[in-house]
């Protein structure tokens, strides 16, 4: 082991029990300044490993995406739980569902990889469970079964395989950047490439996401949706960096990552529970990055890699920031159906404004993560169809999926801003403080634009520098969120005026 091993072993270690050293003071009842500190100094701390220069750069930008995000929806977990449940034991399982992913994704080795992701996925079967646990929804059992049946048990495979075809002595020492295996058969490669494909909920092992993530509680389903489905990604991507049949898993990811995006697309526009189209709306985005995860494989130009991290990125932001909204809506007016609301906006303006900043965010709006998703994504498909007219087969299907993320981020927004009764919001005072959190969590997609904007080899070629078009759609941006959020605020203002006698 080497020192360097050591150094980041130590780091978890100070990260884990400052976490639960700032739960078990919150449970005590002590300052929530000083949790809030012990918790901000522990995600800080994980944020850190991104220093070793021992990851690549995927796995540094997975892990600050996690780390940013899951310190956002911790925070949000503890007056979450107080009010929903009574109760504040759903932080303790939302800290280690972060702390875990972070750890799979910072895993330097197979063996820690392996440890870590089990660790993370029974982790999550309890997080969708909690429902059930607590005695409020006793469905949730099911929806975590289904997702141990057909999402952990055919990843473990994969997992399992890809351990034992490693040394005993490699799984242990050898990097995973410089592990050399064997994975050419077509069988193999297309048996590991299912197995990834479970995790990241791509058609047909799909199935177990809509109830899993909709019958989460608010916390366990940003972190469900935002960031441990890319853990299937991430397979994916390590997968391609060993010797695999690239004809098999090209074909296998391409054919059903298209076919995922416009079902998801599809099933999301229809439904009338908020959370449930988040849901389809993430296997929706799932489908497209792994389409792109497809063509990378298959063209191995670097472009496509940048895209799915900025997708990555976006589609983080964006449903962390969503679910958390669906968290808020539901303890503002115990409803989750978008033809029973419409009223949010009077309430809480600031919530509806950060629900908007992220539908910017997955639209493309520059100079959020989404914007460089979609330049890098469509710029690296039109230069292939250069060499290859098939190529228009993903630029169709990637336009289609746009459409529909219109259209069912459209009915969306219902839930805030369509005409509704004032008179069922509720009173309680503890809910305005929450959309603090979903705000922040909102911006995240303008942060995390600026490590992407640190790959230039993909600019270069196309001729744009993304840095000043960063800094020169900044300012509009903000000018434009501001005057929205003055309209939202005017029009409950008004809404509250006509509504009194």
């Amino acid at each position: 082991m080497e020192l360097l091993d050591i150094a980041r072993y130590a780091v978890l270690s100070a990260s884990m029990s400052l976490v639960f050293l700032g739960d078990a003071l919150h449970r005590g009842g002590r300052s929530r300044a000083v949790c809030v500190f012990l918790k901000v100094l522990a995600y800080s701390a994980l944020a850190s490993l991104t220093l070793f220069q021992l990851l690549n750069a995927l796995q540094q930008q997975l892990l600050l995406i996690t780390v940013v995000l899951g310190a956002l929806i911790s925070l949000f977990s503890a007056p979450y739980s107080t009010i929903k449940y009574g109760s504040k034991s759903l932080t303790m399982i939302t800290d280690l569902l972060i702390v875990t992913t972070a750890m799979t994704f910072a895993s330097r080795y197979l063996l820690e990889l392996v440890l870590f992701w089990l660790a993370t996925e029974l982790i999550g079967f309890i997080a969708i469970a909690y429902d059930a646990f607590t005695g409020v929804n006793s469905e949730a059992l099911r929806a975590s079964v289904r997702y141990l049946v057909f999402s952990m048990i055919p990843t473990d495979i994969s997992l399992f395989i890809l351990l034992a075809l490693t040394g005993f002595e490699e799984m242990l020492s050898q990097p995973l950047a410089t592990l050399k295996l064997n994975l050419y058969s077509p069988m193999l490669t297309g048996l590991l490439t299912l197995g990834f494909m479970a995790k990241a909920a791509v058609a047909p092992l799909h199935f177990w996401l809509p109830d899993a993530h909709s019958l989460a509680p608010a916390p366990a389903s940003a972190m469900l949706s935002g960031l441990m489905v890319k853990m299937g990604v991430y397979g994916m991507l390590t997968l391609a960096q060993f010797a695999i049949d690239t004809g098999t898993a090209y074909s296998i990811l391409l054919v059903f990552g298209s076919l995922t995006a416009v079902y998801g697309g599809l099933q999301a526009v229809y439904q009338r529970d908020l959370k449930r189209l988040l849901a389809y709306s993430t296997i929706s985005h799932m489908g497209a990055i792994v389409m792109l995860v497809a063509l990378y494989i298959d063209s191995q130009d670097p472009l496509y890699l940048y895209a799915i991290m900025a997708y990555v990125a976006a589609h983080a932001s964006y449903k962390a920031t969503l679910f958390m909204d669906t968290g808020v809506i539901e303890l503002l007016s115990h409803e989750r159906f978008v033809d029973r609301l419409g009223y949010v906006h009077r309430a809480l303006p600031v919530e509806s404004l950060a629900a908007l900043l992220a539908i910017l965010t997955i639209f493309g709006v520059p100079p959020t993560a989404g914007f460089l998703a979609k330049v890098w994504a469509f710029s690296s498909v039109l230069h292939s169809m250069v060499e290859k007219s098939l190529y228009i087969y993903p630029l169709a299907v990637l336009s289609i999926e746009i459409a529909l993320c219109v259209a069912y981020s459209a009915r969306y927004l219902q839930a805030h801003i369509k005409p509704g009764p004032a008179e069922e919001v509720s009173s309680r005072e503890e809910v305005r403080g929450l959309p603090m959190y979903t705000l922040v969590a909102s911006l995240t997609s303008l942060a995390l634009a600026l490590p992407l904007l640190a790959v230039q080899s993909g600019a270069e070629r196309i001729g744009v520098d993304y840095f000043a078009l960063y800094l020169a759609s900044l300012p509009t941006v903000l000018l434009l969120l501001t005057a929205l959020h003055i309209l939202i605020r005017e029009a409950a203002k008004g809404c509250a005026r006509s509504a009194t006698p």
